[in-house]
């Protein structure tokens, strides 16, 4: 009997997803859903994967802090009539206990009624605090670099 509930034990814990992957599956999927909720102008459920005292650094603007100044900063050219097209790429996820880090690739493209089409493309740090079981975005900094170039997002 001994023998048969060590090989389950075994069993089970070769078949038991690592934590640690599927929280690193977590924050890789959760640039699309922030994408995908930013394309569809859902704002309540965007402002939701943020926390109340977030900050977004993006480059050459002052940071917005707060949740609510960071939907507010989002929506500006949406507001405007703008067509706005992000893409991201992870390219390092890291967990740390209630703290997980993405650096991604990122390209934005905006196009405002009347004006010429904004490209943008760098670098995202982002940093997610796990709050209440989920993870959020807390820190989010992002800059322009020379070794990603301003492409077309598909």
């Amino acid at each position: 009997m001994m023998k048969y509930a060590l090989t389950l034990v075994v069993a089970l814990l070769i078949a038991a997803p690592s934590p640690a992957k599927d929280q690193k599956a977590e924050l890789a999927a959760a640039g699309d859903n922030w994408n995908s909720l930013y394309a569809a102008g859902n704002w309540p459920a965007l402002r939701k994967l943020y926390a109340d005292d977030a900050w977004l650094m993006s480059d050459k603007a002052p940071a917005a802090k707060g949740a609510d100044a960071i939907i507010a900063y989002l929506r500006r050219y949406r507001d405007m009539g703008a067509k706005v097209t992000f893409r991201f790429e992870p390219e390092d996820i890291r967990v740390d206990g209630k703290l997980g880090t993405v650096v991604a690739k990122y390209w934005m493209r905006a196009q405002i009624p009347g004006r010429p089409e904004i490209y943008s493309a760098g670098r995202s740090l982002l940093i997610y605090r796990l709050i209440d079981g989920r993870w959020k975005l807390w820190r989010d900094m992002d800059n322009t670099t020379p070794d990603v170039t301003a492409e077309r997002p598909g």
